[in-house]
């Protein structure tokens, strides 16, 4: 009779959808909504159950699946992980009726009754936590012998997924709970130390870890070391039509643009092959350091030994930058050479595009925001 209620609190509206749906107040959608939920719960416990048999039936290998996860996310048309959780749910609880009781009624949702079943005993619903916190109570109480701890620092993975026109990559693995702890402190006490844009905006929490996870790639090998030599890959007639946005790719196969491209150009050992119209290779250029280390240092040096934006006092991976880009003539002498610490240089310049200048009053070095391209369409100027 409950779930008949239910099924007409949710139902019968839209069978009215032009009259009742304008009737229904805020409170009578939130009942609704919060009804809905009860109806996933009592359908999930009879997922369960089904499964259950299922599982024992061995339909999953009769149907040729690797797994049950497998075939679970196959015939429900969900994501591995949601499978898995599913599976591991139900094998938890076939001696839990208690839990699969509680869920078949609607009392509890199923992310409870899975965070539940990781706990051995009988602690009944631990209604007084959120479902967080009977997750982190499951933790606190899950036994974590040393054939665990081997298989989870076995399982650390880690994969870069490129789009398919390879200008973007999704960055997918997992770590051990140690392993995850240090880089996430170390991640995010970089991000907090990252500054503001010139223009005032912090950045959200996530891109900032992200830069620090570059700059962390970045900064190994000590402030003398060689980069690592970049091997870049020109179609001539592809870069030229459309001033370097397109034809330009490194040799692991990413695409990259105009300002990744000034980047490399300016701060790295760089091999440029260009490839004339009918594909052949024309021009081999030289790997050449665009400032070699002791110019580098002198630049440094003449800058006071802090980076030379306007305001910015940091000491911190001082890099060479050429006030006129070097692929637009400029040249690797000390006159076009300013010291800019890596967040400046590479985030802010080159990955933002922020636009450097000399305040006409005092010299210093300050940054504009580059300007709105101008559509396809839209007359130049």
């Amino acid at each position: 009779m409950k779930s008949a209620g239910l099924w007409a609190v949710l139902v019968i509206p839209r069978l009215y959808v032009g009259v009742m749906e304008e009737l229904l107040t805020i409170d009578q959608r939130e009942q609704r909504f919060v009804a809905a939920e009860t109806l996933v719960s009592q359908i999930r416990a009879q997922q369960m159950e089904d499964l259950e048999v299922l599982d024992r039936a061995q339909v999953a290998t009769g149907d040729g699946s690797r797994s049950l996860s497998e075939w679970v996310s196959t015939r429900l048309d969900m994501s591995r992980d949601s499978a898995k959780s599913l599976v591991r749910t139900v094998r938890r609880t076939v001696d839990r009726s208690d839990l699969r009781d509680a869920l078949a009624s609607g009392e509890v949702s199923f992310d409870r009754v899975e965070a539940l079943s990781k706990i051995s005993e009988d602690v009944g619903l631990l209604s007084h936590l959120d479902v967080g916190g009977v997750y982190r109570e499951a933790s606190r109480r899950t036994r974590l012998t040393a054939e665990d701890e081997i298989k989870t620092a076995e399982a650390n993975h880690l994969f870069l997924q490129y789009t398919l026109d390879a200008t973007w990559a999704r960055i997918q693995g997992g770590l051990d709970g140690l392993s995850a702890s240090l880089v996430d402190k170390t991640l995010t006490e970089m991000a907090d130390a990252q500054p503001d844009l010139p223009d005032g905006t912090p950045g959200d929490r996530s891109w900032r870890k992200a830069t620090a996870l570059v700059e962390l790639c970045t900064s190994g090998g000590g402030e003398d070391a060689p980069p690592a030599q970049v091997t870049v890959f020109v179609d001539a007639r592809e870069a030229s039509d459309s001033n370097g946005e397109s034809g330009v790719m490194l040799e692991a196969g990413p695409k990259v643009g105009v300002q990744a491209l000034e980047a490399i150009l300016c701060d790295a050992t760089t091999e440029v092959t260009v490839n004339g119209a009918d594909g052949i290779p024309m021009v081999y250029g030289r790997g050449a350091r665009t400032a070699p280390p002791a110019l580098k240092r002198a630049v440094i040096r003449r800058g006071g030994g802090v980076c030379e934006a306007d305001g910015c006092n940091s000491r911190y991976r001082l890099e060479a930058h050429h006030e006129t880009p070097w692929s637009q003539g400029g040249s690797t002498d000390p006159d076009d050479l300013i010291a800019l610490c890596w967040f400046h240089h590479h985030i802010v310049i080159h990955q933002r595009g922020f636009q450097i200048y000399r305040h006409p009053d005092h010299g210093r070095l300050r940054f504009r925001r580059p300007r709105p391209r101008a559509k396809p369409d839209d007359p130049p100027g």
